[in-house]
């Protein structure tokens, strides 16, 4: 095949249907800090408002302290089964707490559950020691962390979130497209988390303890499963949630967050507004699928003269109902056989209602042999003759 930029277009229609509950477009910039609605898997936002300031962030924190807890565990230096001895500088923190008494032993396991589900600052500062050896140390870990995944806002003083003191230096701080970085990997990297944020309330009987979860939004949205609620004069009042969307074929997880919100109904209702939209207006579609060719091309001097052409990566993306979906293949100048398994033989563009969106290479997935020479005449005569 000898072609100047061949284009192949296939438009596929996300149809809308007529049964599908949908929002269209919403605003829930007011009274609020900033907002963001995003993809786990993808990373993609659908919805933002303020992202990329840098605000106080008060008990979202406890997800950097629980991340470094997590890769501790992963790198055998601790154990969910380590019996913790609560220090009195633990013991003493202030801001929301499980109650923790000097001296006492608890396992770690029962620390972590108290610090997700009803915000323990005293369980935040104990884990830190714990992981750690001292708070200071840890506070150290938590800033090489984020610097590490590239969380340029992030700047951490405790492990809690609790301020030291009024003062914009005594709070911990990050953007809230960190927050969503941060909340990703976290998801991606140990999905298991959910089974502890999920839970709505955290019942120890032997402390004789029984207190609900701190999430709002249960009860409220159904299928939420997580994650962390935070609050300070600073911060306002703050909520990243998330939760799955399956069924009729759809399978993804979306993460709402909510920061510097004024009043419990505001977190509540923007929260329940930014998920729902989410759920509602939007799929996942797989645009181009490695097992499944997307287009078929005459090349003269290969052996069977028609290849398949297929993408070499899936692209995944959450589609807006009734946007419409494009693909293009342009093959590059000259494709001929030999053809090796895998190499690219033209790009694939992918466009959502004609704004670019991302690229795939186009390649055969088999060894595509050239043809001999008699087969190579007669195809040449049969082109020259049209026969």
């Amino acid at each position: 095949m000898k072609k100047a930029s061949k284009i192949l277009s296939i438009c596929l229609i996300i149809i809308m249907l007529s049964n599908t509950m949908v929002f269209g477009e919403i605003n829930i910039n007011e009274y609020i800090k900033g907002a963001l609605l995003g993809d786990v898997e993808t990373g993609e936002v659908l919805y933002e408002y303020n992202i990329n300031e840098q605000l106080a962030i008060a008990s979202i924190s406890k997800l950097m302290t629980y991340l470094l807890m997590k890769e501790a565990i992963e790198n055998n230096e601790i154990s969910l089964d380590d019996d913790v001895v609560i220090s009195g500088h633990a013991a003493a923190t202030e801001g929301s707490r499980f109650g923790l008494v000097s001296g006492e032993t608890i396992k770690l396991s029962l620390l972590t559950k108290a610090m997700l589900i009803v915000s323990g600052n005293d369980c935040a500062t104990a884990i830190a020691e714990h992981v750690g050896k001292t708070e200071d140390n840890f506070v150290k870990m938590m800033n090489e962390k984020a610097a590490e995944l590239g969380l340029m806002s992030a700047s951490f003083i405790n492990p809690s979130g609790f301020p030291i003191n009024d003062q914009e230096t005594g709070q911990n701080h990050m953007s809230i497209s960190d927050i969503f970085k941060l909340v990703r990997y976290i998801l991606m990297k140990y999905p298991e988390t959910l089974d502890i944020t999920s839970q709505k309330e955290l019942i120890i009987t032997e402390r004789n303890f029984s207190k609900a979860s701190t999430n709002p939004v249960f009860g409220v949205v159904e299928g939420v499963d997580g994650l962390k609620t935070g609050y300070t004069d600073k911060s306002g009042l703050c909520l990243v949630s998330t939760m799955p969307i399956t069924g009729s074929g759809q399978d993804f997880r979306i993460v709402s967050i909510i920061m510097g919100a004024q009043s419990h109904e505001d977190r509540i209702s923007k929260t329940k507004q930014l998920l729902e939209y989410g759920r509602d207006n939007f799929s996942s579609q797989k645009l181009t699928d490695t097992f499944i060719a997307i287009d078929t091309v005459y090349v003269s001097s290969s052996k069977y003269g028609k290849i398949d052409v297929y993408p070499s990566t899936d692209f995944k993306k959450l589609v807006k109902n009734g946007e419409a979906v494009k693909t293009e293949i342009s093959y590059n100048e000259e494709v001929s056989a030999p053809i090796a398994k895998g190499e690219k033989i033209g790009t694939i563009t992918i466009y959502i209602n004609d704004q670019e969106i991302g690229q795939v290479d186009a390649v055969v997935n088999e060894n595509i042999g050239k043809a001999n020479i008699f087969v190579r005449i007669i195809r040449f005569i049969s082109n020259l003759f049209g026969f």
